[in-house]
């Protein structure tokens, strides 16, 4: 009895793939594509600096525009080793983040490559 009960509950688990033909799978995928990841230069300044986020923490100060005022970043940059005492020319990568935490922002930042590297005084 018990042998024949899994075989049906299988035989169930299968039943709606059975219906499902490639073109509607293919389809299915593009209906969930995310939008494409944007690359862009940044500068990182010397220091972190206190921020608060869901706790107090320490920020990232960067900025698109050398003219700029610095912005804080809260999440950090995937793949950067930071080391204060340094400013940074960064090239980075945007990409959207699928099903962020509630707090979290709708996309993160992955280092491509570092430009430049330079001691401050």
């Amino acid at each position: 009895m018990r042998l024949g009960m899994l075989a049906l509950t299988a035989a169930f688990a299968v039943l709606p793939l059975a219906g499902c033909t490639a073109d509607q799978h293919a389809s299915d995928a593009t209906a969930t594509t995310t939008p494409a990841a944007e690359r862009f230069e940044i500068e990182v300044a010397d220091q972190e600096v206190p921020c608060t986020g869901v706790a107090p923490m320490r920020c990232l100060q960067v900025r698109k525009d050398s003219q700029a005022p610095w912005e804080l970043h809260y999440f950090g940059i995937e793949g950067f080793d930071y080391q204060p005492g340094f400013t940074y020319r960064l090239l980075v990568e945007q990409r959207p983040w699928v099903n962020p935490p509630a707090d979290a922002p709708s996309s993160t930042w992955h280092l491509v490559t570092v430009i430049a590297k330079n001691p401050t005084s």
